[in-house]
């Protein structure tokens, strides 16, 4: 089988994908296919075949997530103001179809062939900017929000701590946030100290490492104990001085801690050439 067998203008796209055009049986109409690298004729197949499969139940609980997408659109901007009255009055699901575009097939490399998987996507009125992405499994509709480059398969942020942006848990979404809100009470996010200072400085790498170490405390302590001294400031505005030893710079602390900053100063500028 080769994929001129399956898609219409079947070619290669700027990316090396293979593309082409296949039925959509329930719209009647022929959509964009994109096959990636690693996906063979034969699944492709069996991905239109999946394609054909969606019946008006399918398509009914992807419009009823979109219908939360828009009503969470028009909530929380103001796009409504650029929006037609009819749309922002939807009573039937279905309706939303005028509003919205499933026009994409993306087939990627399957880590199970034999589960039934489609990647749709498309445009909306109310996100012309983002877009739409719809991914289903199995039969039923795991994700619905705006275009991500989501894969089924390998995208980690397809669960329920992502309900913010998954529509497909937007009734769910009041419990989930008390859920999230539990949990963080629980086990509170680490605040990071100075995030003006980057992460791979040999600065943070001194305080959070040899000087806690030193000092016998923990990373935040250590931050607590240097960030209001003299010596702090100077780590920060004389480079030099992080040439020195990791003993030399505690012995600094222990002496501003113990005789002031300007004793300290003193003796930096006797024993470091740095000023």
């Amino acid at each position: 089988m080769q994929f001129e067998d399956i898609l219409i203008g079947a070619g290669e796209d700027e990316f090396g994908n293979m593309c082409g055009f296949a039925p959509f049986p329930y719209f009647q109409r022929n959509i964009e296919v994109t096959c990636e690298d690693g996906v063979t004729p034969e699944y492709a197949a069996k991905s239109l075949q999946w394609l054909a499969q969606v019946d008006e139940a399918l398509i009914r609980e992807i419009c009823q997530y979109a219908c939360y997408y828009l009503q969470d659109t028009l909530e929380r901007t103001s796009v409504g103001e650029l929006l037609d009255e009819e749309i922002q009055h939807i009573q039937d699901p279905m309706e939303i179809l005028r509003y919205m575009d499933l026009g994409m097939l993306h087939i990627s490399e399957p880590l199970d062939p034999g589960i039934p998987v489609l990647n749709l996507s498309g445009g909306c009125d109310w996100r012309e900017d983002e877009g739409l992405q719809c991914l289903i499994r199995e039969g039923r509709t795991v994700y619905l929000g705006s275009w991500s480059d989501l894969d089924i398969w390998r995208s980690p942020c397809l669960g329920e701590e992502n309900y913010l942006f998954n529509y497909v848990y937007y009734p769910r979404r009041d419990e989930l946030r008390a859920r999230t809100a539990e949990r963080l009470a629980e086990h509170p996010v680490k605040v990071i100290p100075h995030l003006e200072i980057p992460m791979s400085s040999p600065l943070r790498h001194f305080i959070e490492g040899p000087f806690a170490r030193l000092e016998g405390c923990s990373e935040e302590e250590a931050w607590a104990r240097i960030e209001n001294t003299l010596l702090f400031e100077f780590l920060q505005e004389y480079p030099r001085l992080m040439e020195e030893s990791d003993l030399f710079r505690h012995r600094c602390f222990c002496m501003e801690r113990d005789q002031g900053p300007g004793e300290m100063a003193q003796y930096l500028a006797e024993h470091c050439d740095i000023f």
